[in-house]
């Protein structure tokens, strides 16, 4: 395996986990920045009141996209697999 090879494969790893982290995270922020403007605008600072909204918005996005998200991770998987050969004969 050359290092040119091998910073392919991780550009392409590292492209995968953004696509696959990038809802979850894009929608945990915008839930935080909602919920922190309302605990500014209620005055009410409870560390429970930001969190479970976060945790729900998280649960219910991996719950919608989870076979999105396991058919692109399985999706590179597989064609890394496949690629090996052509790797070690490189």
């Amino acid at each position: 395996m050359t290092p040119a090879t091998a910073a392919t494969l991780l550009h392409a790893a590292l492209l995968i986990a953004i696509e696959i982290a990038s809802p979850l995270l894009g929608l945990m922020t915008i839930t935080a920045i909602f919920f922190g403007i309302l605990q500014a605008a209620t005055q009410v600072q409870d560390s429970i009141v930001s969190f479970t909204p976060k945790l729900v918005a998280a649960l219910c996005v991996i719950w919608l996209l989870s076979t999105w998200m396991a058919a692109t991770l399985g999706g590179f998987t597989r064609q890394t697999l496949d690629a090996i050969p052509w790797i070690v004969l490189r």
